[in-house]
């Protein structure tokens, strides 16, 4: 099986790609595992953590919202989730445009279910809090992220902060879910990119969209798995990632939620009533410097 990742394709199980995470559900009651786990592979994959009734009605809500546009296949199973490939949904994953799907109900709901909560809590050693803005990705075919590291979009506070991706029903490879670079969350080399801001610097975040340049260079090997409705994956700030290419006929759900303790200090962006978010980074007509550019600045 070979997948679709920026123009490259992937074989599963060969020198840059592999499907086999390794779930960290039998050290799920020992903190002090989890947390050497996490320093060590950049990741905690815990199956369904999450409760799997509350994820699915989540699922349900943005699906109803895609069928009053139109965007999804007529006469299909709602909860199947088939793109209408006669809609004009954009290929994207990005979460600007998402604002009415964040504010339903069960999908405002989702980051502070006391399921995630707990464990958060457990695993930073205190009682831990969720940004009250949550990303919502809405990727229909032919959609996929960016190779790059979440800490310059989310760094004014603490760095002891951790993304928490939560697939919307059960997420098959094809659909194209988030994929990790194992290892590049110790890459010295990449300190110099770790230190931008999207907003301050005005760069345009990713890093790449060559993974086999990144595993190369880095010395990383891409990774992910099939999820099932109730699974999330923890990761670190500085870890690379990105998401595979949607090759299914299917719309892939999810949402990323960044947990850290109530105590420490909040990137002001996504906190509030009405999170801010990137005041310069999403102003219309920004100039962007390119990433070309940056790279040569950086020296990576």
């Amino acid at each position: 099986m070979k997948v679709q990742f920026w123009g490259k394709e992937l074989e599963v199980g060969g020198k840059y790609f592999d499907t086999n995470m390794r779930d960290s559900n039998d050290i799920l009651h020992d903190a002090a595992a989890l947390r050497a786990r996490l320093d060590e592979e950049g990741y905690l994959l815990i199956r369904q953590l999450r409760p799997r009734d509350a994820v699915l009605l989540a699922r349900r809500q943005i699906l109803e919202k895609l069928q009053e546009r139109g965007d999804l296949a007529p006469g299909s199973d709602l909860m199947e989730g088939i793109v209408n490939p006669d809609a004009a949904f954009p290929a994207t994953t990005g979460t600007r445009e998402h604002q009415e799907f964040r504010a339903l109900p069960a999908v405002k709901g989702l980051p502070r279910l006391p399921e995630a909560i707990g464990f958060f809590s457990k695993l930073l050693g205190g009682p831990a809090a969720p940004f009250d803005y949550q990303w919502v990705r809405i990727a229909r075919p032919g959609s996929e992220s960016a190779i790059h590291s979440d800490i310059v979009f989310m760094g004014r506070g603490t760095h002891n902060l951790y993304t928490c991706w939560t697939p919307l029903g059960d997420v098959t490879v094809d659909m194209g879910p988030v994929v990790l670079c194992l290892g590049t969350q110790r890459a010295e080399a990449l300190q110099p990119y770790w230190a931008s801001d999207v907003d301050r610097d005005l760069i345009e975040g990713w890093l790449s969209k060559d993974p086999i340049e990144i595993a190369d260079r880095f010395g990383g090997r891409w990774a992910t798995t099939n999820f099932r409705a109730g699974d999330v994956l923890v990761f670190s700030m500085h870890i690379l990632h990105a998401s595979l290419a949607n090759t299914s006929g299917k719309f892939r759900l999810s949402t990323d939620a960044r947990y850290q303790l109530a105590s420490d200090p909040f990137d002001e962006r996504w906190i509030g009533e009405s999170p801010m978010g990137h005041n310069n980074f999403w102003k219309p007509g920004v100039q962007l410097e390119d990433v070309a550019k940056s790279r040569a600045r950086w020296g990576i």
